[in-house]
């Protein structure tokens, strides 16, 4: 072996060390600022300071399931408001029966959405399936679970918990303009379901 390929292996070898160094020290730091602060309960109806026009477009985080069970994906629409008058707030959320989320959403009573710091969490949760493998456990994401067992992860900088009140699967017999006609003209997931949920819980991410 030549001293000039010995050169080249020993920087070739240097520089994957830097570099899995310093994706250590990336997911270190990450933990670090989780570990220096705590979710903490907020009441939605006082305290939610996002414009609920604009909540929805910041690429949030859909988890359903219970503690035997999870999955998550990244969801792009949604709404705050108000549903049937009722005291509490409600959201709706959207999910296309394709999804892997979507048997979830059918099978258990309670959601949470999230927002995360981190973009690789959302980019990720958005490209991959939950039938391929655990997408928590890919990115690192630690799972913990409200009191009604509802999951969530420890990572999000807000949580909000729902319990769906109704849900109602759309068909093209629905749409009323041409918006969501020529939205799902090619659309191989399917037309959305719609889910409102009742807010019963919310956290937000304090810095000690």
């Amino acid at each position: 072996m030549t001293k000039r390929l010995h050169t080249f292996l020993a920087a070739a070898t240097m520089m994957a060390l830097v570099a899995g160094c310093n994706s250590s020290n990336q997911n270190n730091d990450k933990q670090e600022t989780a570990m220096n602060s705590e979710l903490k309960a907020f009441d939605v109806q006082k305290d939610f300071a996002d414009n609920g026009f604009t909540f929805f477009t910041k690429n949030l985080v859909l988890c359903c399931g219970d503690s035997t069970e999870s999955n998550a994906m990244t969801i792009g629409w949604g709404g705050i408001g108000n549903y049937l008058g009722h005291e509490r707030p409600a959201v709706t959320v959207y999910v296309a029966p394709a999804r892997y989320t979507y048997e979830f959403m059918e099978r258990h009573p309670r959601f949470t959405i999230m927002e995360f710091d981190d973009p690789e969490v959302w980019k990720y949760m958005g490209k991959y399936s939950g039938r391929d493998g655990d997408k928590a456990a890919a990115l690192g994401l630690h799972v913990a679970y409200t009191e009604h067992g509802t999951p969530y992860y420890e990572e999000a900088k807000t949580v909000i918990e729902c319990e769906t009140m109704t849900a109602w699967h759309q068909t093209e017999q629905d749409f009323r303009n041409a918006t969501p006609k020529e939205w799902y003209d090619g659309f191989e997931a399917g037309i959305h379901t719609v889910y409102i949920g009742e807010v019963i819980e919310a956290w937000k991410r304090i810095k000690n």
